[in-house]
């Protein structure tokens, strides 16, 4: 464990102080993300001494990746310096394992954050800072991000109907060191940080010194340009959002509009849709594949493209997120007469209701299933039309290929007597009978 002796360092309590005026409210609650290091540690004394956080509920969160030898004690470093400074704490052990294709460092940060999202807090107060800042904005750089990329951290951005604080960003290391001096802190040291096998820590430890020999301000430069390119971001977020006006509704996106814009806007708008979405962003080579196709697409195409565990499909013109969806060949499960049956395998619950023009309770003798479509199926879906093929009936309404193994079939013994979004059959209609509808809750 380090330690530290007094020294003269600028006034954090003010500089933090003034940025949680803005944004919280006397009562709401705020998480800090406590690792024990140096950073975390001057960040969680500075709160216990503001005023905003006395009038709120204040906790901190401890998050064990379980990567180091030293997890364990890290997390014992935390729980004790809580327990002397009378801060709730909680620890939280989490499983990188599901995500390390995308890299440790990535992986750490994906269970970090699922964990943050679980905390009952308006806001996560993280201590990131302004060596941090330049850092992200340089590894962005490297892996060639666009204009939000290079926004790096905000100080203050919502995520999972929280807002996450960054009070820090405008502070240097060396001013976290002196503060940590001052107040004779103690704060461990995780010893990957001296690690160059990750690109961070090569960043900090080998580019960082070279290129303060040359420019000894790089790291206040580097911040100014992270706001420029998060202004130039919000641009582009706002041209979106008057290119998406009659284009994008609920999950779908009108592919014409696509054509109708440069492809640099359309590039822009898609970006937009997919983020509105929560889609992670594809790849510069992907997007563009994603544009030409959906651009191009005939209306009479069906496109599919797998994307972050996801399909984003186009159909009739209309671009659609959809989760995949296991087959559920052979499902027949018996309707009781309840309102409300939930089909999970299918995503929804059929609603019944009584109503005009229903299935007639008389005619419903013989056992009434819900089934998946098998194919070769054919409905008449009014007297005065011939009987039809489900699949000719499915593209007359316009439902696309991907909803319609989804939809539940109602039987009346070996019977087809309604299908969603097409209708009853004639002969099981009545005055006043069982009105049927379907609830899906995927896509």
């Amino acid at each position: 464990m380090a330690n530290s002796r007094k020294s003269q360092s600028p006034d954090l309590v003010a500089v933090v102080e003034s940025i949680l005026k803005r944004t919280v409210l006397p009562g709401e609650r705020l998480v800090l993300g406590l690792s024990g290091g140096l950073d975390s540690v001057v960040l969680l004394h500075v709160l216990k001494r503001i005023s905003p956080v006395a009038n709120s509920s204040f906790s901190c969160l401890h998050v064990n990746h379980k990567i180091s030898p030293n997890a364990s004690t890290w997390a014992g470093f935390c729980s004790e310096l809580c327990e002397k400074w009378h801060v709730p704490l909680k620890v939280v052990e989490v499983d990188i394992s599901p995500h390390l294709s995308s890299g440790m460092e990535a992986a750490a940060r994906i269970a970090r954050y699922a964990a943050f999202e679980k905390v009952a807090a308006e806001h996560v107060v993280l201590a990131q800072h302004q060596d941090d800042q330049a850092e992200t904005l340089l590894l962005q750089l490297f892996r060639g991000a666009g204009p939000k990329g290079l926004s790096a951290m905000g100080e203050s951005t919502r995520f999972e109907g929280r807002t996450v604080l960054r009070p820090l960003l405008g502070i240097s290391r060396k001013t976290l060191e002196a503060y940590a001096r001052e107040n004779q802190l103690e704060w461990i040291s995780d010893e990957s940080n001296s690690d160059q096998r990750f690109d961070r820590n090569f960043v900090r430890h080998s580019l960082f010194p070279l290129i303060g020999e040359r420019f000894p301000g790089f790291r206040e430069t580097l911040a100014r340009s992270s706001r420029h390119f998060s202004e130039a971001a919000l641009l582009l977020d706002e041209l979106a959002a008057i290119d998406a006006a009659g284009a994008i509704i609920g999950k779908t996106l009108n592919a014409s509009r696509l054509r109708e814009l440069s492809k640099e806007r359309a590039k822009n708008l898609l970006r937009h849709y997919l983020a509105e979405n929560h889609v992670r962003m594809p790849s510069a080579s992907r997007l563009e594949e994603m544009l030409k196709q959906f651009s191009a697409a005939r209306q009479d195409a069906a496109i599919s493209m797998a994307h972050d565990g996801l399909e984003i499909k186009c159909y009739r013109g209309q671009v659609c997120i959809v989760e995949p969806f296991s087959s559920c060949s052979g499902l027949c499960r018996v309707w009781h007469g309840e309102s409300r049956m939930p089909v999970p395998e299918l995503g929804g619950e059929l609603l019944f209701e009584q109503g005009v023009d229903g299935l007639d309770p008389a005619k419903l003798v013989e056992p009434v299933t819900v089934r998946v479509r098998e194919g070769g199926e054919r409905f008449r879906s009014a007297q005065n039309r011939p009987e039809k093929s489900l699949k000719n009936l499915f593209q007359e309404c316009g439902i696309p290929p991907w909803q319609r193994s989804r939809l539940p079939l109602l039987y009346c013994g070996e019977r087809l007597v309604w299908v969603p979004g097409i209708g009853l059959d004639p002969q099981y209609r009545a005055q006043k009978g069982w009105l049927p509808r379907w609830e899906p809750i995927l896509s």
